[in-house]
């Protein structure tokens, strides 16, 4: 670790060639998952300084300043000089993200939010959550589950919610392939077919079969295991996988985007997000997708 930094941080030299250094690399991509995860250019810098996590021999204080100049730096996913630490798709979210929080382009009561209010509901049980605002706090906003029983209360900010919001639908945007629903593990006929199917068994077993009645019981029985089926949600997801390639990634929330790929979202008491969208897939903050089990 060098007194005064003359390459960036997370890299060192060694017999003449710039090289990681990994436990700097470490702190790099704890950085951009926290800043992506919505902590501030300021809260990331308080919880270094706190851990007591060195910059430098000269100093283990960390700033704001610190903190953007490792975002902003393009080095991070790699270059000929510099091998790489985090991936581009990552940096650009980052990058992007700290855009848009730049422009401040979100307002307290905008459109977006009044729009979300019938979307929010709580990852712990369900239930809408409503949104409520009180001065008391640094962080002004917060929603609470309308189920008493549950109770859960979640402290997040307007503009963070709506910038999580952007980097998944963007992320959706980037990887479409994120829409497609697992496939439905394949059962026994259930009661509702195997009925059907006895009813054509019986007729047909009769000396003279009613054409007409075992028609009519196949073609009932084929609606039936179509409606069982994944059929309808793979169409959608064909339909939504196409719109998602005509869209284009945004720098803030799109409610037209929103209302196109996704059916709700969910907190939780960490204040992670979820995107529960139209194809019964989830996009969380913490991994690229997961899907719903049918």
């Amino acid at each position: 670790m060098k007194k005064i930094r003359y390459i960036p941080y997370g890299y060192t030299i060694r017999n003449g060639r710039t090289i990681i250094e990994h436990d700097e690399a470490d702190v790099i991509r704890a950085i951009f998952d926290a800043y992506i995860d919505g902590s501030s250019l300021k809260c990331i810098a308080e919880q270094l300084t706190e851990q007591r996590i060195p910059y430098n021999e000269r100093t283990d204080t960390w700033d704001k300043a610190r903190i953007a100049r490792i975002i902003d730096n393009a080095k991070y996913i790699g270059d000929g000089e510099y091998d790489p630490i985090i991936d581009e798709d990552l940096y650009e979210t980052a990058v992007n993200l700290k855009t848009a929080r730049q422009r401040n382009t979100f307002e307290k009561d905008c459109e977006a939010i009044n729009f979300l209010r019938g979307y929010v509901r709580c990852e712990k049980c369900g239930s809408s959550m409503r949104r409520r605002v009180s001065n008391k706090h640094r962080i002004r906003e917060s929603w609470m589950c309308t189920n008493d029983a549950c109770g859960l209360k979640v402290r997040i900010g307007d503009t963070q919610l709506l910038e999580k919001s952007a980097v998944l639908i963007n992320r959706i945007i980037c990887n479409s392939e994120l829409l497609i629903p697992r496939q439905k593990k394949r059962h026994a006929m259930t009661p509702a077919v195997q009925k059907l199917n006895n009813e054509i068994s019986i007729e047909l077993e009769r000396d003279n079969p009613n054409e007409d009645f075992v028609i009519a019981k196949t073609i009932d029985m084929a609606g039936q295991i179509y409606r069982e089926s994944s059929s309808k949600l793979n169409i959608t997801a064909s339909i939504a996988r196409k719109r998602a390639e005509m869209m284009k990634p945004q720098d803030k929330f799109n409610i037209t985007y929103f209302t196109d790929l996704v059916s709700y979202i969910t907190l939780d008491e960490g204040g992670k997000l979820k995107l529960y969208t139209k194809t019964e897939t989830e996009i969380g903050d913490e991994s690229d997708a997961s899907h719903q089990d049918p």
